[in-house]
């Protein structure tokens, strides 16, 4: 699937918290925080970053192929989007990598502070490294924004179906 508009302008947002997800071998899906993410040329797959401690609680779950999602949600006014798809792969991350989502940590962290909340300690973990580059290819798009009517899917033209 071709990545919506809407996820497009996410990758470029200052104010998003992440999430991924995936249910393998555990009875229990596990639900892991994300530093950042990229999207491809391509447009049909997303690679995420997180410390390689947190990969730890997901890694025994991912096979080729096997499903994972991606959640986004916006501090600021809980615009909130998930991409379900296939894990692809991991590598380890890079100082390109870090130096790119580090900003985004960063800021995250002080408008949290602003809020009167412990942005250091509740996002801080996420600059710990090394880190993981995991690629997915991404099938579908919800919104998740919490509001009646939420969880329908978005299609490839970028329209609600």
């Amino acid at each position: 699937m071709i990545l919506p508009d809407i996820i497009k302008q996410v990758e470029n947002s200052p104010d998003y918290v992440i999430w991924t997800a995936n249910k393998g071998k555990n009875p229990i899906c596990d639900l892991t925080r994300v530093a950042g993410f990229i999207i491809h040329e391509d447009y049909e797959h997303i690679t995420f970053f997180l410390p390689r401690g947190l990969f730890r609680n997901l890694e025994s779950n991912l096979s080729k192929g096997s499903n994972i999602n991606i959640l986004f949600a916006s501090i600021k006014d809980f615009q909130s989007y998930q991409i379900k798809g296939n894990y692809e792969s991991h590598c380890d991350g890079n100082e390109e990598n870090f130096n790119f989502y580090k900003g985004k940590v960063r800021n995250v962290i002080d408008i949290m502070t602003s809020m009167g909340l412990n942005g250091q300690l509740i996002m801080g973990y996420l600059l710990e490294q090394p880190s993981v580059a995991v690629t997915m290819y991404c099938r579908e798009v919800y919104v998740q924004t919490p509001k009646p009517g939420t969880g329908y899917k978005i299609n490839d033209e970028n329209h609600v179906q």
